[in-house]
């Protein structure tokens, strides 16, 4: 990857907080710079600077000598990682290394969040930072559309929202980069605020608060607070925050922070606040923006859902107080597309897809539910939810995926298919009736008292020859579930 401006070795070194192990005729190079870097042997470049990180089932290091095969300019080593290299000069030659920046750090994940923080906070560029249980990726992308007509920015893409992709993403800004937005992603306690101090946000936008990661939490309380650590760090930096002030969270949120807050929603006595209209028949809807009592703009937004008037109201919110006009934030919003696999409303031959497969928690099925409901309603047709299993929710797991079997019903879903070993509670939920649950056929739909069907399947093979004989001539189908069980592959089993 091409930095966004090259960085001289000494620079570098200091700024990754790193040693120069090179040899001795590269250590007192005043004019040699770092211009590209590469975490991954398989892509590197010549050029490229190879920094190997360590996964849970892999070891950059291991690596090494490919980079140098690919031409890689050199390479950071851990401090434990000595014998790598011994063995990368035994296997390529003394010669050849002596020809390579080679540095050394505590930890190399560390290292490159050293050097995008320092890289950026180079730069005169106001960093806007975005977090949420749901909807962070649409905010993020509604605000690249807004800015991204009239100024020169940068933004982490698709969901880089992990240290390595928010700090590869950083390092494209230049000189010219008016604003840097991007996605801050959770699974910890801390880890919003290690973001926050390596980006160093001026403004910070929390979409919601929601049962996502329980797996690393006691209870949405503690997800709240972990959300909060990036309204704790504004508060120490003079910062503001944006906040959905229709989510039970944000009166919580506002009340433990000095930064100052402005809130967006449906209510006239928010900051700013919209009042929505009808949906077409894609589930698209039609809403009127205000900055208080004043309007700014008519919208009809691009992407489906009533979640996304939250997800766009909070950039239009953003982007008004940065100070866009009411032309650029309508355009932004209209013409502008979300991230593939979120929301996206299509049709193939005769039925209706929404693809919202990209990711998945408790109150995004919900919402996505809701948007079924509605287009299917619109267009007079069966609906038809294909659910996976939602991840990273802990003890409670299966109560969560019952409890989204319930809201099918609730919503009165005329098909339910799901897939994965943890789903088959959310088609337990959608079989009970009176609160009892019947059992459910893996393989095979099978009718309760209502006439609704119900299909589980744990292979995925299996799910797709069945899809064709399951789906009928214009139903309107939801796909959706967490990243890991690629639903992306049925859609085109369906025609």
């Amino acid at each position: 990857m091409k930095l966004g401006q090259k960085i001289d070795l000494s620079h570098f070194i200091k700024w990754s907080g790193s040693e120069n192990i090179s040899s001795s005729q590269l250590k007192n190079m005043k004019d040699a710079a770092i211009e590209a870097v590469s975490t991954d042997s398989r892509t590197i470049e010549p050029g490229d600077f190879f920094i190997p990180l360590k996964g849970p089932s892999f070891d950059g290091h291991d690596f090494i000598c490919e980079a140098v095969a690919g031409g890689c300019c050199g390479f950071v080593i851990e401090s434990d990682k000595t014998g790598i290299y011994e063995a990368v000069v035994e296997k390529i030659g003394k010669p050849a290394v002596d020809k390579l920046v080679i540095l050394k750090a505590d930890d190399n994940l560390v290292f490159l969040e050293n050097l995008a923080g320092s890289y950026l906070k180079s730069f005169s560029v106001v960093t806007i930072g975005i977090t949420g249980s749901a909807g962070k990726t649409s905010t993020k992308d509604f605000i690249v559309n807004i800015l991204s007509k009239s100024f020169d920015i940068k933004y982490t893409p698709k969901n880089y929202n992990t240290e390595i992709g928010v700090s590869l993403s950083a390092l494209e800004v230049n000189h010219s980069t008016k604003f840097f937005i991007s996605e801050m992603g959770m699974r910890a306690k801390g880890q919003i605020r290690k973001l926050a101090e390596m980006i160093d946000p001026a403004i910070g936008v929390i979409t919601t608060v929601g049962p996502s990661h329980l797996e690393f939490f006691n209870n949405i309380e503690e997800i709240a607070l972990a959300k909060a650590e990036l309204a704790d760090f504004l508060s120490l930096k003079g910062g503001v925050l944006f906040l959905n002030g229709d989510d039970e969270w944000a009166a919580f949120i506002a009340g433990r922070t000095a930064a100052k807050i402005f809130l967006f929603g449906k209510n006239n006595r928010f900051d700013f606040n919209f009042q929505e209209y009808d949906a077409d028949d894609f589930g698209r809807y039609s809403f009127t923006f205000f900055e208080k009592d004043r309007k700014i703009a008519d919208i009809k937004l691009s992407s489906s859902g009533y979640q996304s008037i939250y997800n766009a109201g909070l950039a239009a919110s953003v982007c008004t107080y940065l100070g866009a006009d009411a032309d650029l934030v309508k355009k932004g919003l209209e013409l502008g597309q979300t991230s593939e696999g979120r929301m996206n409303v299509f049709k193939k031959g005769d039925i209706i897809i929404i693809n919202d497969c990209y990711n998945a928690s408790p109150l995004s099925m919900k919402c996505a539910i809701e948007t079924l409901n509605l287009v299917s309603g619109r267009n007079r047709s069966r609906s038809v939810a294909l659910l996976a299993d939602m991840f990273e929710l802990g003890q409670d797991s299966a109560k969560l995926h019952y409890e989204i079997g319930r809201y099918l019903r609730e919503k009165e879903i005329d098909v339910l298919v799901t897939f994965g070993k943890m789903s088959e509670n959310i088609c337990l939920g959608y079989a009970a009736v009176n609160g009892s649950a019947k059992s459910c056929e893996k393989n095979n739909g099978k009718r309760n008292e209502n006439s609704k069907k119900f299909y589980h399947f744990e292979d995925i093979e299996n799910l797709k020859k069945a899809l064709p004989a399951i789906i009928k001539s214009r139903d309107t189908i939801l796909i959706k579930g967490s990243r890991a069980n690629k639903l992306e592959a049925v859609i085109e089993c369906l025609s």
